[in-house]
Order: structure tokens, then C-alpha cells, then sequence
């Protein structure tokens, strides 16, 4: 007699959220090539060379637990809209596993991405062109006065002054950690294990100190927190495409608001969006070079390298259109809350879209309690020596 595998069309929110929990998609480490350095070497000793990647595939057991979540229909014990937004996760999530799956595939990297994330419109790359061209008047950025010499704080100073923000924005639990896996002189949020990962040859000035704050703990750690507090575990976390342009594009407004953003950090998140536009039939050495008509050989490279990681051959066609999130995001929010200006305490009530702003204004999902004002991270800053 054979048995027959019934699949399940209704799950509660436990249910699902630890089948969530199992899935392993790790993007960002997967379309990071294992020869980047390599590559990058070879690039800069020749005038023709375009890098080809090499990457690391990781073993999970996705393809089994897909099996079971892709037949949900409903999930029985919550408001319908947090129903259907779970039903949506679910094939989100789905897409995210053949992207990672399709490593190396320039096609189907450029395919899935531009599918998941959406292509610049021509208003936002103008946009873009125009900030390329110094046309920044609309934007409140700081002036960096570069003939005074900076004090460089370096990784035992920045563990200290981290933990001393934790503190006054009683994020128990949270702590900083030595990374070799990520790139020199960056920093990386670990949410599920509640940790910021810092290169540990770090440098960094004040102000740039500053905007990684205010860019990693006063938007990206405040909303995983509070998106935990939600209730629904998903909002504490990395979920649907649409709420990456909320969330960069509120860290980037962040920056603005508390006059930390400089011309050349907005010119670079810009970069990404015009690079993605006209990148996608360019080899990487052809994208390069336009991006050096603008940006020194190594920022040049970098915008490069971000929009067309996940292929393998950079001679030929492709693009991976994610980082439009920076420049794209940061316009909305930017216009959404000059618009309503309570918008911004609803945006960190999780990993919400704007449109999910919504959710709190009907009481679906709870205000954020933790909200710092811009006063109150001045204060913050002044407190750490900043």
C-alpha cells in the first residue's frame, strides 16, 4: 500500500517561523568570491584583464524544508495581512535560494536580481547623473575640512566606544567581534547572533565613526530589535525586497539628519544605481573605466565589484542590481517623511516597508519603544568623545 505525503496547506506562526529559522541563505557570503584579492591583483597589473570569479557554494538542507513550506497556504493564528505577508516570505526566500544557487551563472544572476530588486528608472538615474555632476544642493551634507589632520580611532577604541552606545541604548546582549571574513576597514551586523563584526585593522576618524553608529546601531540593530518585539519574528529579520529600500535608505536619512553625510559617501552610494543602469552589457574592465571618468582607481573598482559580484566571467554581460536599494531607498524615505514626519518613529517599529507603516498605525504591530532622537544621539556622541 502506498503512503501518500499530504502536504500541509495551514501552519501556525510558531510552526512556520521555525521553518524559517532552519532555511541557511547566506547572500552576501555566497556571492563574495573566494579569489577576490586575487582577482583584484590581476586587474590592477594589467589594462585589459576583467576578473573571473570563483565562489563558495554551502550545504544546507533548503530544498527539504522548501518542501514543506512551499505548500502553506495560510497561517491560521494571525491578522490575514500577516498571513499573506509570510505566504509572500516563503517564495521570497524561495527566490533568495536560487540566486545563491545560481552563483557564477551570469544570466540567471542578472535575471533573478532584477526580478527580486527592480531596475533604476530613468527619473532615478538622471537623478543619480546629477549628484555624479556635483548638482547636490537638495542634500544636507557635511563639509569635511581636509586640511585639518584627523585623529584615527582604531579597534580597541571603537570596542569601547560601541559598548558605551549599547549601554545608553540598552541593547543587553549585543557586543563587537573580530571579523577576518568580512573586507578591510568595514563593519557588518550579525543579527542573529546580536553581534557587530569589525575588520580588526580598523581606522576610522570621528566622523566616520559616527555615521557607523548611527548607519549600523541607530537603524539596522534599533529595527531588528524592536521588529523582535513585534512578536512576528520575521520583522526582527531580513525578509520580503522592499523593506531593503526602507531600511538603507533610513540608515542613509540618519546620516543626513545628523549631519554626518559627506558628498563623497553619497556620491558612491549614487555610483551604484548609475553603474547598475549602464552596466549591464559593460565587462567589468568597460564599467571600470567609466567609473574612473569620475572616482579614484580603487573606489572605481569597488562600485564595480559591487554590481557585478555573483557572476563568474566579467568579460561578458550581466549585472547584480541589488545595491540600487542605497540611492533608490533613500529618496523615499527622504520624501515620505518630509511628507508625514511621524512616519519616522513607525519606521523603526521593525524590518518594515514603508508601506508596512501602516500595520502601525493600525495597531497591527506595536510602536517602537526605542527610538533615539537626533538631540539624544548628539548627546550620545559628545558622551563617547566624539
Amino acid at each position: 500500500m502506498k503512503i501518500l505525503n499530504k502536504s500541509i496547506k495551514q501552519m501556525k506562526l510558531d510552526e512556520v517561523s521555525v521553518l524559517l529559522g532552519q532555511l541557511r541563505i547566506p547572500t552576501s557570503f555566497v556571492l563574495t568570491p573566494i579569489n577576490l584579492e586575487e582577482e583584484e591583483e590581476k586587474f590592477f597589473e594589467s589594462d585589459t584583464y576583467n576578473p573571473v570569479f570563483k565562489y563558495k557554494t554551502v550545504r544546507n538542507r533548503n530544498d527539504e524544508i522548501f518542501r514543506k513550506l512551499l505548500s502553506v497556504e495560510e497561517i491560521i493564528d494571525v491578522d490575514p495581512r500577516i498571513s499573506d505577508f509570510y505566504i509572500s516570505l516563503i517564495s521570497s526566500k524561495k527566490q533568495a535560494n536560487d540566486l545563491i544557487n545560481s552563483v557564477g551563472n551570469n544570466e540567471a544572476i542578472t535575471d533573478i536580481s532584477i526580478e527580486r530588486f527592480g531596475f533604476p528608472s530613468g527619473k532615478l538615474f538622471r537623478n543619480s547623473c546629477r549628484v555624479l555632476r556635483g548638482n547636490t544642493k537638495s542634500y544636507n551634507l557635511v563639509k569635511v575640512d581636509k586640511s585639518k589632520d584627523r585623529r584615527l580611532y582604531e579597534y580597541d577604541e571603537i570596542l569601547g566606544i560601541f559598548q558605551n552606545i549599547f549601554t545608553m541604548l540598552n541593547l543587553n546582549g549585543w557586543k563587537v567581534e573580530k571579523s577576518s571574513n568580512i573586507r578591510k576597514n568595514s563593519v557588518r551586523v550579525g543579527i542573529k547572533s546580536k553581534e557587530i563584526f569589525v575588520d580588526e585593522g580598523i581606522k576610522r576618524d570621528a566622523l566616520m565613526l559616527k555615521k557607523t553608529l548611527i548607519h549600523e546601531v541607530g537603524t539596522h540593530v534599533l529595527r531588528t530589535v524592536n521588529g523582535l518585539n513585534t512578536g512576528f519574528p520575521a520583522l526582527g529579520n531580513s525578509n520580503l525586497p522592499a523593506y531593503l529600500d526602507a531600511e538603507e535608505g533610513l540608515a542613509t536619512w540618519n546620516e543626513s539628519n545628523v549631519n554626518v553625510l559627506t558628498e563623497s559617501s553619497l556620491k558612491r552610494k549614487v555610483a551604484l544605481t548609475y553603474a547598475i543602469y549602464v552596466g549591464g552589457n559593460l565587462s567589468f574592465r568597460e564599467l571600470y573605466n567609466c567609473l574612473h571618468g569620475i572616482f579614484p582607481k580603487q573606489s572605481a573598482f569597488n562600485v564595480a565589484y559591487r554590481v557585478k559580484r555573483g557572476l563568474s566571467d566579467t568579460s561578458k554581460a550581466g549585472i547584480y542590481v541589488k545595491d540600487i536599494v542605497y540611492f533608490r531607498g533613500f529618496r523615499k524615505v527622504s520624501s515620505s517623511i518630509a511628507k508625514n514626519p511621524s512616519l519616522y518613529n513607525s519606521l523603526y517599529s521593525g524590518k518594515i516597508s514603508i508601506k508596512q507603516c501602516e500595520w502601525v498605525e493600525d495597531g497591527l504591530i506595536p510602536r517602537a519603544s526605542n527610538v533615539p532622537t537626533k538631540d539624544q544621539w548628539l548627546s550620545m556622541f559628545r558622551k563617547v568623545g566624539l
